[in-house]
């Protein structure tokens, strides 16, 4: 073996020897075992823009992606389904994670056709991560879309018709009694004017 095949095999040697004691003094990683159990729960925001009691009772139901993913108390299948009667935030109940593991699910609504209400149909997914920390973390997001949002759905309730009438109701009936007041006014007027003739008539000799 030649002096120059030595100096190769000492630098190789010193250069792994020095990345074997990085790796040393580096923190385990995050996604490691010996770890604490993880609970999150998914939460539901429900939000009606008009008359509250027009809309509420649907179901909602969260699926998990994977068939061996953790799932709240209540679910079958790998789905869980809540029915939420009124405004306010749901939860689907407690997930617990035994190690550190990502798991993705999705939430989707049964919108009953009720009359005057526009629903809110959009399909959430959510990406749960457990850490062997004990922490664990719930990022959302629109389906289709890698922006994070908010697990909301918002209703929104339009006038009934009979709400519509009233209001013509009483934009006719403003209508008239404005009328009747300018009318009122110059009947004042006119009064006055007169009087006010009559006395000057009365001065002239």
């Amino acid at each position: 073996m030649n002096n120059q095949t030595k100096r190769k095999l000492s630098v190789t040697g010193v250069l792994l020897t020095a990345f074997m004691f990085v790796m040393a003094l580096l923190p385990a990683p995050v996604l490691a075992e010996g770890n604490v159990p993880v609970t999150v729960d998914i939460k539901v925001t429900y939000k009606v823009n008009g008359n509250t009691g027009a809309a509420g009772g649907d179901r909602f139901t969260l699926t998990a992606d994977d068939a061996v993913a953790p799932m709240p108390e209540g679910s079958a299948g790998g789905k869980r389904t809540i029915t939420i009667p009124d405004e306010g935030s749901y939860s689907f109940g407690d997930i617990r994670f035994e190690r550190p593991e990502v798991f993705w699910y999705t939430i989707t609504r049964e919108a009953s056709d009720k009359k005057g209400v526009v629903k809110d149909t959009s399909i959430y997914r959510a990406k749960v991560i457990a850490l062997n920390d004990g922490h664990g973390y719930v990022l959302v997001y629109k389906n289709g879309s890698d922006e994070k949002h908010e697990l909301v759905y918002t209703d929104r309730v339009t006038p009934a018709t009979g709400d519509n009438n009233m209001i013509i109701i009483y934009s006719g009936v403003a209508a008239v009694a404005a009328a009747a007041l300018v009318l009122f006014a110059a009947a004042v007027r006119r009064n006055r004017k007169e009087e006010v003739q009559s006395e000057t008539e009365k001065n002239i000799p």
